[in-house]
């Protein structure tokens, strides 16, 4: 079945793979599969693409909040490459509102991703965090990557002349 959805996401939604051609396939397939969802993708089908890599481990063992965050690092990097494509292609300006916009954002991410379930263990509960984390950045790179393809309503996205 995820080689179905990656076959699908990489056929429908080719125009990530050309904007984004230094990103590891997979990011680009979860970039892809989180902005179409609910058109032709499901939040399932997502979860089980961008955490394949990691469903082996056993929820909250040490295996597996070693691979998430592996997976979060992963993710840093290629947020760091595409906001730095952005940051070059857009004017002074829009990359000051970025940066305003990002402040927030980093806030916002620390606070909605704090897991404070009390019927989990503190294994679980990093697990839920880092998997909150991951998800929250794959979505910011999607908005890069939008900005980036000409695709972004977002008003920091305007490109220098």
């Amino acid at each position: 079945m995820n080689k179905f959805v990656s076959i699908l996401i990489l056929t429908l939604f080719g125009s990530f793979a050309n904007a984004e051609s230094g990103l590891p396939k997979e990011h680009i397939n979860a970039m892809a599969c989180l902005e179409n969802m609910e058109v032709s993708t499901t939040w399932n089908q997502c979860l089980g693409l961008i955490f394949s890599s990691c469903s082996e481990n056993n929820v909250g063992s040490e295996a597996h909040l070693s691979c998430l965050q592996g997976q979060l690092d992963e993710w840093n990097e290629s947020l760091q490459v595409l906001q730095t494509d952005v940051i070059e292609a857009i004017t002074l300006k829009s990359a000051e509102d970025l940066s305003k916009i990002l402040s927030g954002w980093i806030n916002y991410v620390s606070q909605k991703c704090q897991a404070t379930e009390s019927s989990m263990n503190k294994s679980e509960l990093k697990a839920k965090q880092l998997g909150c984390q991951i998800t929250e950045n794959i979505g910011l790179a999607g908005e890069y990557a939008a900005c980036l393809e000409g695709r972004s309503t977002a008003e920091y996205c305007v490109f220098k002349e």
